[in-house]
């Protein structure tokens, strides 16, 4: 399943035209390169990628800069990284820090709200 290290919080499903990551657990400095590797992997694979929170309790500003970080490079191959799912501790982060307006999936211009 993880190719990434250590890190065992994921899975990624290829779907028509995007990839669809799943983190689980929690995330933070510990695993950042893993979770970076990962990314950079799918973005470079399939530019349009969805990343489901669902099971996310925990992330770190490492895990968010690693998260913007595959955004840009995403935009970068004519792509987009969304973020989907958030709850909890995450989503307040991800509200707080600004983020979940730009990659989540009420960002201006995407279609998704959640992962079927």
């Amino acid at each position: 399943m993880s190719s990434h290290g250590d890190l065992q919080q994921w899975r990624a499903e290829s779907q028509p035209g995007r990839t669809v990551v799943t983190l689980t657990g929690e995330l933070d400095v510990s695993s950042v390169d893993e979770v970076r590797g990962l990314l950079a992997d799918t973005v470079r694979a399939t530019p349009v990628v969805d990343v489901d929170l669902t099971g996310l309790t925990f992330i770190d500003s490492t895990i968010l800069g690693a998260l913007i970080a595959a955004h840009r490079d995403a935009a970068s191959l004519g792509g987009s990284l969304t973020l989907l799912n958030p709850t909890g501790h995450v989503r307040r982060v991800l509200i707080v820090t600004g983020v979940l307006p730009l990659l989540g999936a009420d960002k201006p211009g995407s279609a998704r709200a959640e992962v079927p």
